[in-house]
């Protein structure tokens, strides 16, 4: 078990890596809820709705999108994003850091921010059209060495990346930038995913 605290101290310490390499921007929210538990917080995760042509369509991801020309800074974008996608207002949760910028695999020109967030009450959720479901997971199923596996992408050449399987079955999973992104916030806890 991983508790508040540690997350909080650990992410107190820790100077990301930023990047302004990319022609767009974009941001995302790693949503911690304590409410159950604060030795094991969840993590919010939405699954994105299916649209024919989206390179990320179904996939299990944080909250978050473009950055638009009304966003100051990456924050804001993470703010406005999980607002409109998921129904929470993030004003009234504790920021407590930012992971280490990461580009897309697919398109290197597009630069992502994640900002951690905690709160003791995340919910009711209210999604949008972009978001076909939105649920939270406790940190320690995450960590467990039975949901790790593998995913096979073909559009790169069948190459095969890590993943987390988020139940018994072989579907959903996390992988690509949300799992770099878990790797790199698990990393900061002492905790290594299988490397992406």
């Amino acid at each position: 078990m991983i508790s508040t605290q540690t997350i909080t101290r650990q992410l107190a310490q820790h100077q990301p890596e930023l990047s302004d390499t990319g022609d767009s921007h974009a941001a995302v929210a790693l949503i911690l809820d304590s409410a159950a538990s604060t030795d094991d917080p969840e993590i919010v995760f939405i699954e994105r709705a299916r649209v024919p042509g989206d390179p990320w369509s179904g996939h299990i991801a944080f909250p978050g999108g473009r950055c638009e020309p009304g966003d100051q800074q990456p924050l804001d974008t993470a703010v406005r994003e999980t607002e409109e996608e998921i129904g929470v207002d993030l004003s009234s949760a504790r920021l407590l850091g930012r992971l280490d910028d990461l580009t897309g695999r697919r398109s290197h020109h597009l630069v992502v921010s994640c900002f951690v967030f905690i709160t003791n009450s995340v919910g009711p959720f209210c999604q949008n059209h972009e978001v076909a479901d939105v649920f939270t997971l406790p940190i320690s199923r995450l960590l467990e060495t039975k949901r790790q596996t593998e995913v096979q992408y073909e559009a790169w050449q069948g190459q095969v990346f890590p993943a987390i399987r988020l139940t018994n079955h072989e579907e959903p999973i996390i992988w690509g930038l949300t799992y770099r992104f878990l790797e790199n916030f698990f990393a900061l806890l002492g905790h290594q995913l299988p490397p992406s």
